[in-house]
């Protein structure tokens, strides 16, 4: 709406300026006056199109920084998957183990945990991120992991003792990989919310919905 008045305008400003150009000519011939009118309409034609220029970057701009940013958001999302899938491994190793479960194992389960704390940190030491919900999201799929790091610690203390964890030790580790499920079934409501609304503020969050918002 805003580049078809902008177009209307200037289009308007050029065809006055021509006009009063052609009535002075007509009138006086090729004088000092129609030069200047003649001039004037190549001023506002070369502004029009500068302006027209500087609007097409930006615009090109705004949807540069969403192409990084959404593939950001989606590297951010790739590092949950892994982690949630790492959680489902060790779950399921947990609840139909093949062979007895022995140090092996939970130093195993310990590694894929342990890979995926690190891998959700070095994601939130990024700063592209699309909007806070994926920092939102990195944070809480860090805290389970690292809650499923402490619970791994305190299953194999117990089977270094020779004690059989207790049920709900074993029911708390196998949990994660469906909260890590629940959270990316979030992430991706939130992701639809954002892009809906980038898509009304042509590229960029529409802030101004905000202030219009009555408490």
């Amino acid at each position: 709406m805003g580049e078809a008045v902008f177009a209307i305008f200037a289009l308007a400003l050029i065809a006055a300026t021509a006009w009063a150009c052609l009535i002075n000519v007509r009138s006086s011939g090729l004088d000092a006056n129609s030069a200047a009118w003649a001039q004037a309409s190549g001023s506002i034609l070369a502004i029009a199109a500068a302006a027209w220029i500087a609007r097409g970057d930006v615009r090109r701009a705004r949807r540069w920084r969403r192409d990084q940013a959404e593939e950001a958001a989606w590297h951010a999302r790739f590092v949950v998957v892994q982690a949630q899938y790492d959680a489902h491994i060790t779950a399921f190793e947990l609840t139909t183990p093949e062979e007895l479960i022995d140090g092996h194992s939970i130093r195993s389960w310990h590694q894929r945990a342990s890979s995926s704390s690190l891998a959700l940190q070095t994601m939130l030491t990024k700063v592209d991120h699309i909007h806070p919900s994926v920092v939102t999201t990195l944070c809480n799929a860090k805290i389970l992991i690292d809650e499923m790091e402490a619970d791994l610690t305190k299953f194999a203390n117990m089977m270094m003792r020779f004690e059989i964890p207790d049920n709900g030790l074993v029911s708390d580790v196998v949990s994660y990989h469906q909260l890590l499920q629940d959270l990316l079934v979030q992430y991706d409501s939130r992701a639809k919310s954002i892009a809906d609304a980038l898509d009304r503020g042509r590229d960029m969050l529409p802030v101004k919905d905000f202030a219009s918002t009555k408490r």
